[in-house]
C-alpha cells in the first residue's frame, strides 16, 4: 500500500477512536436565510484530517410511505469517486434525523432487521452477517422525532454508531458493514433518495440556482 494512503488509513482509524471516546463533537448547525436551523452542516471536522469532510448530499428515506428520516452523506475532500462509498471500500459518515412523533423499539428494530435483509442481497450474505445484525438491531432503542443517529465507516476498523451524541456501538465485519452501507446507497434502496445522498442533482442545482 503506497505511502500516502497508509497515511491517510492511520488519520482515520484515528478519528473513528476517537468517536468511539466520544471527543468528537458535533459542528454547530447552519441556519438558513429565514432564520431556521438547518438540519445538517455542510461539512464536519474529523479528527486529523486538516481539511473538513464535505457533504455530498442529504435525502429522505420513507418507510411504507411515510418519511422515516432524513439522512446526509459526508465523505472526505480528497475522495475522487463518491461511488466507492456504496460498496464500503472508503471511510464516509451518515447522519440521520429521524421524522415520526415517536416509533417504539419493536418498530425501529423491525425496520433495521428488514432493511439489512435486503441490502445483503441474497440469503447466503444475509446470513454470514446475521447473527452480528441481530446482536446489532436486538439494542437498538425506541425515537422520537428530531433524534439524531451518526454512522462513522472507516475500512479496516469498522462502523461506530453514535445515538444522541453518544457512541454506543461499534460494528465489525466487511460484510455487515457493507450491507448497512446499502441500506441507503445499494442497488435495493430508493433510488430517488440514494441518488440525492450521491450528490446527484447537486450540480444541477447548483447551475439552476447560478443563474
Amino acid at each position: 500500500m503506497p505511502a500516502p494512503m497508509r497515511a491517510e488509513r492511520s488519520r482515520l482509524r484515528g478519528a473513528v477512536a476517537l468517536i468511539g471516546l466520544g471527543l468528537l463533537a458535533a459542528a454547530p448547525l447552519p441556519v438558513s436565510a429565514q432564520g431556521e436551523e438547518e438540519p445538517f452542516s455542510p461539512q464536519i471536522a474529523m479528527p486529523g484530517n486538516q481539511q473538513a469532510w464535505r457533504r455530498v448530499g442529504e435525502a429522505t428515506f420513507q418507510h411504507y410511505f411515510q418519511p422515516y428520516y432524513r439522512a446526509a452523506l459526508y465523505v472526505s475532500p480528497t475522495l475522487r469517486d463518491v461511488g466507492e462509498v456504496a460498496e464500503a471500500l472508503t471511510a464516509y459518515q451518515v447522519e440521520i434525523l429521524w421524522q415520526p412523533s415517536e416509533l417504539g423499539e419493536v418498530e425501529v428494530r423491525r425496520y433495521w432487521r428488514q432493511a439489512l435483509r435486503t441490502a445483503a442481497g441474497d440469503e447466503d450474505t444475509y446470513g454470514r452477517i446475521e447473527a452480528k445484525a441481530e446482536h446489532w438491531v436486538g439494542q437498538l432503542p425506541a425515537v422520537h422525532h428530531g433524534d439524531r443517529w451518526v454512522f462513522s465507516y472507516v475500512p479496516d476498523a469498522g462502523m461506530t454508531v453514535q445515538i444522541g451524541g453518544r457512541p454506543v456501538h461499534r460494528l465489525v465485519g466487511i460484510d455487515l458493514n457493507r450491507s448497512l452501507t446499502r441500506v441507503w446507497l445499494g442497488e435495493h434502496a430508493d433510488p430517488e433518495p440514494r441518488a440525492a445522498l450521491l450528490g446527484a442533482d447537486t450540480a444541477a442545482q447548483h447551475d439552476t440556482a447560478s443563474r
